[in-house]
């Protein structure tokens, strides 16, 4: 009984995602209700508020959702497990998904689109904005967890700056998330194993001095 409580539970949740990832690509943040994406999936407010607190719990809850369905997260965490004795592949193996084709595509998509409106403070109310801000900083949480395993398993070097290493991928990231978005990353796409392999040369040398 339980088991099918959490079944329907998680398909709940799953269709609530789906209806509000098209809402909100179609209509935007400000332009889409509760009430709407309730009734594009069939559902009651009282369903959604079952699972969600507000819209903007919501809107945080889809974009973690998005990204562990697309860019397989879970092996990020796996990475950071101090059990994990090739942390460093592991965290590679996540970066390289980015080169996808459907990643590109959700790169390119009128969410991710709304997604950086918000975070740029040019949409939505400050506090959406700060729920998302406090997204990305667990995710760079995540990374410098890693990087942390990375250097107790001898693969970065012991006295690595961790935050700045994080920092550091953090601001590759945006930057291949931008070229993807006016698609000008042909040399990176076709080579992208390699470049991921020098900006890691790069990170092993933001070191504190001896």
């Amino acid at each position: 009984m339980r088991n099918k409580l959490e079944n329907n539970s998680s398909e709940t949740r799953k269709k609530i995602f789906d209806c509000a990832q098209r809402l909100f690509s179609q209509r935007g943040y400000e332009r889409t209700s509760l009430s709407d994406i309730a009734k594009y999936a069939g559902l009651t407010r009282g369903a959604i508020y079952w699972h969600f607190k507000d819209k903007k719990d919501l809107l945080v809850e889809l974009v973690e959702y998005l990204e562990n369905e697309k860019f397989a997260l879970k092996k990020l965490l796996d990475a950071a497990n101090p059990k994990e004795k090739n942390p460093l592949a592991v965290l590679k193996k996540c970066i390289y998904s980015m080169v996808e084709d459907d990643i590109k595509q959700y790169f390119n998509s009128a969410l991710m689109s709304m997604i950086i409106s918000i975070v740029n403070g040019s949409l939505g109310e400050g506090n959406v904005r700060e729920k998302l801000m406090k997204f990305i900083e667990k995710r760079k949480n995540n990374i410098i967890e890693v990087l942390k395993n990375c250097v107790q398993q001898g693969q970065l070097p012991p006295n690595l700056m961790i935050d700045a290493a994080a920092e550091h991928l953090l601001a590759f990231f945006v930057g291949y998330i931008h070229q993807a978005r006016i698609e000008y990353v042909p040399y990176m796409s076709q080579h992208f194993e390699f470049i991921i392999d020098l900006e890691f040369e790069t990170i092993k040398k933001l070191t504190f001095e001896e």
